[in-house]
């Protein structure tokens, strides 16, 4: 009993055939995913370039009608300054947290010949 060889089917080149396709997608489906992170990557590392705040600029807007201005001398401090201006009845520290956001201030620390806006 000879069997005719066209008669034996082969297992293996089906399956190679669909390990080269799979591979192929999975290819695909990686760069895939390597550039969309890019592209979100790229995105949010630009809109933080471009973001700006108020606090970071070093513009202080000029006193307005119902603000003094005010230079410092040598030995003057926040709480003496905040002091002189204050009325009785508003609370000295919150003032001069008012006094240091209106002029920028990161500290109490005061320099000789610093302008001063006292609102």
């Amino acid at each position: 009993m000879i069997m005719n060889p066209s008669f034996y089917k082969s297992i293996h080149k089906d399956e190679a055939v669909k390990s080269i396709k799979s591979r192929g997608h999975n290819i695909n489906r990686h760069a895939f995913k390597l550039i969309v992170s890019a592209a979100v990557f790229v995105l949010l590392f630009t809109s933080f370039l471009m973001m700006r705040t108020n606090a970071s600029s070093d513009h202080i807007e000029a006193a307005s009608m119902n603000e003094q201005t005010v230079i410092v001398s040598a030995g003057d401090t926040l709480w003496g300054i905040a002091d002189r201006f204050a009325d009785n009845s508003k609370d000295i520290r919150e003032y001069i947290y008012t006094i240091k956001e209106r002029n920028q201030l990161s500290s109490v620390e005061l320099k000789p010949g610093q302008v001063l806006i006292i609102p």
